[in-house]
């Protein structure tokens, strides 16, 4: 009996303590945020477990646990909670505020840093406002939100790219910033789906973009880091929206008594219309006729979850939005998948993938109407001209025209031809971070980008009179890019007593590959089978194959001592193929400083200021040649004549082509200073940053025209001149009201930027800003690039009014400056104000000081020709005396034709105009759903809200829009398009742009 009692007891000692260890309790309670409410969605987890779940609609959360574990209860944008559980089964807790969000974490290149520790100028965009706004591009939800970083949309077309510039434009051959997504240098944003965003943060100055060397950081750097899923139990989010876009507004035209009462005064007769056009009883006004009411639809599903191990994050998305224009449109179908995974104590891995596929059929503008230019068509085309000919006429059930001129009418430019292009876009990496002893963690990222974009266009043979003398015409264009990159980073950390460092060390290298094709042909005997195979005549064929490379070496020191003294230094050396080969190498070096004055103790007492820092750093960056100069040491040559040597046989012979090589082509380098602070008052309820910066782009690359004797080829140097751009912006952050049921927080920012080009020789210049009127192919310069000019200037002769005895403009006696694109200022205010689950967002923005060179109107008040006019020429000199700002139409095709015809052929300040404007750009209404009501519906979370974009514009301009540019978007030197577009050459320049849409939403937005 003893021996039984004994191992009974034996038994008991042995598994009594296991049954302890193993015990657990199930803790309920409830997380409410800083004003007493409850938090929903924070996440409650059990310290060195994976285990974890998140906080209801109520705040409220239940959770198994070990008798003497911890919860770990955290909250973005509040301070974690570490608590331990004490065999307590009831356990609340209320979450605090980071303070003024300077704990915040911020991605910077090739790692993250604390808010409160920047010395540099970075700016962290919010962008919570993605869910609740029709956002096609990402980049749009940059507008406003911060100084120094302007976004324009130089074209209301669906799908059509945005524009960035931080703090000015750097370079000529590249105005775009560097965009780098999830740690992948990529050309643009086309691979992101908005709504995958987490977070954005903008690098405006040079110890901060330094890092980056001649990747492209001359211009600044766009730094996006897409969802990558979270700790704690799948949350799964669906958005939907619905929209219609209208255009802004409709330009007046003349009608038809109006054209023939003008016609009379310009002939000196009336004039005389062909039979078979029924004058009166034909009105069309044809921008009712292409511009519709426009629906936009999209619709999102992302899930993420994780643990301990490992999270995820899968995203879907589909938008299709109509253009305002007939027979335009885009379509985007996208996915995203990122998974990482702690696949031991010491090794993580992890990737992510972002692919779309969009299709966009896209209508002709930036032209005349005799070039097919559907903007200008719309407003020139005389309303008395049919849509169709009718029986009767020269050519029944074609595209009406008109005889007098060879314009197609807008209706025949819209759907006698057919403009499709299809993009596969696709962005992705891989990684492997290892921990190695003493605090040293070894990073390998694999990364790849690849785009591949065809273009077909189709014209008609049957429909119109352009189609028919070629029986049809159509091109095909393919463009395929891939690039791949390899990054390598050790990164160490350390604490030692009052220093705190933090080293990384890298490589990276890069190469891409260029493909592309183009062919056309004409003769189709059908309008069925719209490609290629089917035509007969006038086949070309072109392809073209490039490739580069760049090889970089790079590190970084973050260093803080006793929380006050703060500095960085970064060094980077690149090595490409795309500059001369004598100059393959170049070094960026940067740092900067910075101080914390509220951490002294001559600060203990002042209560009135918090969290001052000044900072101030220098550095350079550089910029790559631009896409057309791939090759720039080498000449190129064409096949030449077949000659013979000393009697022999003959050989191929060969001559200059287009390029004579230049091998000690430099990297353009940019010289960049900056001083600034921060201070907050009021508890940290109101807070201030400003900033001056001075930034000299040195060595810029410009393509000079040789001698004939030459062969006329071209060539690449550089010029001993600078690009330089110096401002101040100021931004000021309010928390103005923050009460339980109410909150009202604001943002004001401000930028001045002064572009000026110096150090050129004063005999050279570069004619930029080409524009083509009326029927006309020369060009006509509008720009020039100019020493002691700032980049944009408008050139030309200065008109000072109307003649009131001739009527005729008074024009200067010389070509000289008439104006500039390029803003004084830009500027954002927005404000946020939440009542109950009732919110309210507003964002206002706008420029002052730019000009914009409006060549459409060289053609709607040319009174010289036979098309339609704006209503601008009713108020034109009739006779002497008139006082007026609009010249005689009288004679002007007799008499007076000489002093007309400079009308369409001088560049003068009679077409430059204000394009400043104030722009309510966003307007949002949102309500939560109340969480009983939610929580009874199983659902986390559902908010409904309507938005209006671009509601209301106040603005001089007389176009449509004063956010134009005819020429698009700019481009960074990683983009294939860089140098073969002249959009940074040419800018605010409107010819007959489509026009921007005011848009108006309704959007449902559900969490389970």
């Amino acid at each position: 009996m003893k021996v039984k009692n004994l191992l009974i007891l034996c038994l008991l000692s042995i598994f009594l303590p296991l049954c302890g260890q193993a015990q657990n309790l199930t803790i309920k309670g409830k997380i409410f945020d800083e004003k007493g409410l409850p938090k929903q969605g924070a996440t409650v987890a059990i310290s060195g477990t994976s285990k974890g779940t998140t906080s209801g609609v109520d705040g409220k959360y239940e959770i198994s646990a070990p008798t003497n574990g911890t919860l770990v209860i955290s909250f973005v944008g509040y301070t974690t909670l570490s608590i331990p559980i004490n065999g307590k089964a009831e356990i609340n807790a209320t979450l605090e505020l980071s303070t003024q969000d300077l704990k915040e974490i911020v991605v910077i290149g090739y790692g993250s840093q604390k808010k409160q520790d920047i010395t540099s100028a970075i700016a962290a965009v919010k962008v919570g406002d993605i869910a609740s706004r029709p956002i096609v591009n990402a980049a749009d939800a940059i507008t406003g939100k911060s100084p120094g970083i302007q976004v324009l949309s130089g074209s209301g077309s669906p799908g059509a790219e945005l524009s960035v510039r931080v703090r000015g434009i750097g370079s000529p051959n590249g105005g775009e910033p560097l965009y780098v997504v999830d740690g992948v240098i990529t050309p643009n944003l086309k691979a992101i789906n908005p709504n995958t965003i987490e977070s954005i943060n903008v690098l405006k100055d040079a110890s901060a973009a330094g890092i980056y060397g001649a990747a492209g950081s001359t211009n600044g750097v766009v730094i996006v880091t897409t969802k990558q899923g979270s700790k704690g139990k799948p949350l799964t989010e669906i958005s939907f929206y619905t929209a219609i876009q209208q255009v802004v507004k409709k330009l007046p035209v003349l009608n038809n008594t109006e054209f023939l009462a003008l016609q009379a005064e310009i002939g000196g007769a009336p004039l005389a219309i062909a039979p078979y056009y029924d004058v009166q009883n034909t009105n069309n006004n044809w921008q009712d006729l292409i511009y519709r009411d426009a629906p936009q639809t999209g619709i999102n599903v992302g899930t993420s979850g994780g643990s301990e191990k490992g999270k995820y994050y899968f995203g879907a998305g589909y938008l299709t939005q109509a253009g305002i224009v007939k027979n335009s449109d885009f379509d985007r179908y996208s996915a995203k998948l990122s998974i990482e995974q702690n696949a031991t104590d010491y090794l993580k891995i992890g990737g992510g993938l972002n692919y779309n596929r969009t299709n966009q059929t896209s209508i002709t503008d930036n032209l005349s109407a005799n070039f097919g230019g559907v903007i200008t068509s719309a407003l020139v085309t005389p309303q008395y001209v049919p849509i169709f000919y009718g029986a009767g006429s020269p050519y029944p059930g074609l595209y009406g025209t008109s005889n007098l001129y060879s314009g197609e009418n807008p209706i025949s430019n819209l759907y006698n031809s057919q403009n499709l292009t299809v993009s596969n876009n696709l962005l992705g990496n891989a990684f492997v971070e290892i921990a190695l002893p003493f605090n040293i963690k070894f990073k390998s990222q694999f990364n790849t980008v690849m785009n591949n974009t065809k273009r077909d266009y189709f014209q008609d043979p049957f429909a119109s009179l352009t189609g028919i003398p070629t029986r049809g015409a159509a091109n095909s264009l393919y463009n395929e890019v891939f690039r791949w990159g390899l990054d390598n980073t050790l990164n160490w950390k350390k604490v030692v007593g009052s220093h705190s460092f933090d080293v990384i060390l890298g490589t990276a290298a890069l190469k891409e590959t260029i493909f592309n094709s183009y062919q056309s042909a004409q003769g189709f005997g059908s309008n069925v089978v719209k490609t290629l195979n089917a035509a007969s005549a006038n086949y070309t064929v072109s392809t073209g194959n490039y490739e580069w490379t760049t090889n970089s070496y790079f590190g970084r020191l973050n260093y803080a001592f006793d929380n006050r003294y703060l500095a960085t230094v970064t060094f980077r050396q690149d090595g490409s193929s795309r500059v001369g080969q004598n100059q393959r190498w170049g070094s960026f070096p940067a740092f900067s400083l910075g101080w914390k004055v509220s951490n002294e103790k001559f600060m203990e007492n002042i209560t009135w200021a918090q969290n001052v820092k000044i900072r101030a750093g220098w550095g350079k960056t550089g910029n790559l040649p631009p896409y057309t100069l791939l090759y720039p040491s080498y000449s190129l040559l064409n096949a030449g004549a077949p000659y013979a040597y000393n009697g022999g046989a003959a050989s191929s012979g060969v001559s200059p082509s287009n390029q004579l090589g230049n091998s000690d082509l430099k990297w353009e380098s940019a010289i960049q200073t900056n001083l600034g602070f921060d201070v907050s008052f009021l508890k940290n309820n109101l807070t201030l940053t400003v900033d001056y910066y001075h930034k000299k782009v040195e060595d810029l690359i410009f393509t000079q025209q040789l001698p004939l004797t030459t062969g006329g080829a071209l060539t690449a140097l550089n010029l001993p001149g600078f690009n330089i751009n110096k401002g101040i912006e100021m931004s000021l952050d309010a928390n103005i009201i923050n009460k339980t049921d109410f909150e009202w927080n604001s943002n004001f920012n401000i930028s001045f930027n002064k572009n000026n080009v110096e150090g050129i020789d004063e005999n050279i210049s570069f004619q930029t800003g080409a524009v083509q009127v009326a029927g006309s192919r020369v060009p006509l310069y509008t720009q020039i690039i100019k020493n002691n000019y700032p980049l944009g200037t408008f050139w030309g002769y200065k008109t000072n009014g109307v003649n009131p005895q001739t009527g005729n403009l008074i024009y200067g006696d010389k070509l000289e400056q008439i104006g500039s694109a390029l803003p004084k200022y830009t500027f954002g205010f927005s404000n946020n104000f939440k009542y109950k689950n009732l919110s309210l967002s507003l964002l206002i923005d706008g420029t002052q000081g730019n000009d914009i060179y409006n060549s459409l109107r060289m053609e709607t008040e040319a009174m010289s020709g036979f098309t339609n006019q704006s209503t601008a020429v009713l108020r034109r000199w009739q006779k002497v005396g008139d006082i007026t700002d609009i010249p005689r139409a009288l004679g002007n095709r007799g008499a007076n034709a000489a002093e007309a015809a400079k009308q369409q052929n001088l560049i003068s300040s009679h077409f430059v105009e204000d394009g400043s404007f104030v722009r309510l750009r966003n307007l949002t209404l949102g309500y939560d759903l109340d969480n009983q009501l939610v929580s009874k519906l199983g659902l986390s979370g559902v908010k409904v809200y309507f938005t209006a974009q671009n509601l209301l514009t106040l603005t001089n301009y007389s176009g449509y829009y004063p956010e134009v540019n005819a020429y698009g978007q700019g481009t960074n030197n990683q983009a294939s398009n860089t140098g073969s577009a002249v959009s940074l050459l040419s800018l605010g320049i409107d010819r007959g742009t489509y026009p921007a849409a005011k848009t108006f939403t309704l959007g449902l937005n559900i969490q389970l």
